[in-house]
């Protein structure tokens, strides 16, 4: 007798991506949601559509929507991708899974990651030896409880997004700084930095901000130099490329070593501040809990 043959799930990552193109209503956001490109969001549904023999989504005016079988399958999607990620995130946090270890996923952006947390997670690891801290860092804004993370450090003036609970914990302040050699012979002025080529974090935002806390908003350049990373921007600056708006949690050992200098003895408090944050509605793991509560005890910056 011939056997039925044997009928197989789509792949997990093609359910992803299903999943993120359902409830972003758009290929584009969805494969900007899975550092994909919406061309591979858009073969991975067209491979679905095609092996399943229905039509998944309807295009709109703005994007995509659901077709009445598109929202059969998500229902399942959603709830069986929701149970591996429920399932996935108790067995990272569980005592004993890894060598008698809590895990203890954070997430960060990559400049404070570098710059504010490696430098310091020495101490933690010191006084919670059995209880492992795996940084991911990401320019995206993650979704903590559908990605599994315990703890994320924000920087923000918002309001909690829903289903996470936040809390302020980091100010810092706004200060022009430079290599030493770029400001060699110029006054120290706010005048005096017109001149110089001007680097930006992602915008000119914080720019405006300081700039009209001096009294002078007029002396934005039109141009200058845009880095989609504060890391790439303090490099920028070592290297003597420009004028950069320095964040005091994030350049104090440049300051310390001379590598940056203060152009101007301004500092202005940052329309931003960093926030604490995890999912809310649930009860912390003891290793998150723990992680939380030294992070909440570490709310000063170094300058």
């Amino acid at each position: 007798m011939r056997k039925a043959p044997r009928l197989r799930p789509p792949p997990m990552d093609t359910l992803e991506a299903f999943d993120a193109a359902a409830r972003l209503g758009s290929f584009s956001a969805a494969a900007e949601a899975l550092h994909l490109t919406p061309g591979a969001v858009s073969r991975q549904m067209a491979a679905l559509e095609g092996d399943l023999g229905v039509a998944l989504f309807a295009l709109g005016a703005r994007g995509v929507a659901l077709t009445p079988a598109g929202r059969r399958l998500h229902a399942a999607a959603a709830e069986a991708l929701a149970l591996v990620l429920g399932a996935t995130r108790e067995l990272r946090r569980r005592d004993g899974g890894i060598a008698g270890a809590g895990v203890v996923r954070v997430s960060v952006t990559p400049s404070f990651g570098a710059r504010w947390l490696l430098p310091r997670l020495p101490r933690f690891q010191a006084a919670h030896p059995r209880i492992a801290v795996v940084p991911v860092a990401e320019t995206r804004l993650v979704d903590l409880a559908r990605e599994g993370f315990d703890v994320a450090v924000r920087y923000t003036a918002g309001p909690a997004p829903a289903g996470v609970e936040m809390r302020p914990w980091l100010r810092e302040e706004l200060v022009p700084v430079a290599a030493p050699a770029l400001l060699e012979g110029r006054p120290r002025t706010v005048e005096g930095l017109a001149a110089l080529p001007f680097l930006h974090d992602t915008s000119d935002a914080f720019w405006r901000h300081w700039l009209s806390a001096a009294g002078r908003p007029e002396l934005l350049p039109a141009s200058g130099t845009v880095f989609n990373d504060f890391n790439l921007a303090v490099g920028a600056a070592v290297s003597g490329l420009g004028l950069l708006l320095g964040r005091s949690a994030l350049i104090a050992e440049e300051l310390r070593d001379g590598r940056l200098v203060e152009a101007v003895p301004l500092r202005v408090p940052s329309p931003r501040a960093y926030h604490l944050a995890r999912p809310s509605g649930a009860h912390p793991a003891p290793a998150a809990g723990a992680f939380w509560a030294w992070l909440a005890g570490q709310g000063q910056p170094e300058a």
